[in-house]
């Protein structure tokens, strides 16, 4: 087995290591974070490994894994960059989704081989990360040496691996916010408008809540253009310009979410064949109007 070193070791990379750990694909090794504290409540989740309190103290090792917030990335390449641990020929590699590889040219300037590996999937809590790891989908670039061994490691644990352009990676990304980080923004524009109209938040949730889970339901069997609903699926254009007009007159930040995101219904409703291109344009034409 390759030896692993782990450097900020927060949910995603406890999740993994536990899991690598249980499956011997790597020998976890040093893990460092914020405190040697720290790095011992890692370990111990991890089952493996030894919790260090300076990158000073970590041995030598094939692979390393860089798991800290995103804005720490950068920093900790580059203290592991001038620390001489790195080789010819390591790994190290970052599992962000934002940040591509090449922002770790710090260690690839002496000899390593970088890449990213990014779990498509929500980190809440280690213990459930782990436990539902397999199935997961991950995007995938960097150097094809580094990836040659990162790939496998990953498929070990269960994992799907997606190929991304690195060029684009903050495109990729934004797809996550979409559909994760934003969706919880929607549900709370939703909360926000049945306040406004009277109805009691706990009760808008309640409401809300098999509508919520029927359509992410149908979303997945059936896709987008044929789980859309509402007065756009249906080409009613009265309906949407009435909504527009009275939901910015209350909110112009909601109204210009309204818009926009009715104009990809829109697009959506036309690419699969639910509205004509007429009643199409009708649809772009009020939910332009000023």
């Amino acid at each position: 087995m390759k030896t692993l070193n782990i450097i900020g070791s927060g949910r995603v990379g406890r999740a993994c290591g536990r899991r690598w750990a249980r499956a011997r694909v790597f020998e976890i090794q040093d893990v460092l974070t914020r405190s040697r504290a720290s790095a011992g409540q890692a370990v111990n989740f991890i089952g493996a490994g030894h919790a260090v309190g300076h990158l000073d103290e970590m041995r030598p090792a094939d692979v390393w894994m860089i798991a800290t917030r995103d804005d720490a990335i950068v920093p900790s390449c580059v203290t592991l960059a001038a620390s001489g641990r790195i080789v010819p020929g390591n790994i190290v590699f970052h599992v962000s989704g934002a940040t591509p590889s090449s922002d770790l040219k710090p260690v690839k300037d002496k000899g390593a081989r970088i890449a990213s590996v990014h779990p498509i999937k929500t980190f809440t809590d280690a213990g459930l990360a782990a436990r539902t790891f397999p199935g997961t989908s991950c995007g995938a670039e960097g150097d094809l040496e580094a990836l040659k061994v990162l790939k496998p490691a990953f498929v070990k644990i269960g994992a799907r691996i997606l190929d991304i352009n690195p060029d684009l990676k903050p495109i990729y990304h934004a797809g996550g916010v979409f559909a994760c980080n934003y969706l919880a923004v929607l549900i709370e524009a939703a909360l926000r408008a049945h306040g406004k109209a009277g109805i009691p938040r706990s009760a808008s949730l309640k409401a809300l809540e098999p509508m919520v889970r029927e359509t992410v339901d149908a979303i997945f069997e059936k896709g987008p253009e044929q789980a859309l609903t509402g007065p756009i699926a249906r080409g009613d254009v009265a309906t949407v310009r009435r909504q527009l007009a009275l939901v910015g007159a209350w909110d112009a930040e909601m109204g210009k979410l309204y818009r926009g995101l009715g104009l990809i219904a829109v697009a959506l409703a036309e690419s699969g064949q639910r509205i004509d291109p007429l009643r199409a344009a009708a649809l772009r034409a009020a939910l332009s109007a000023k």
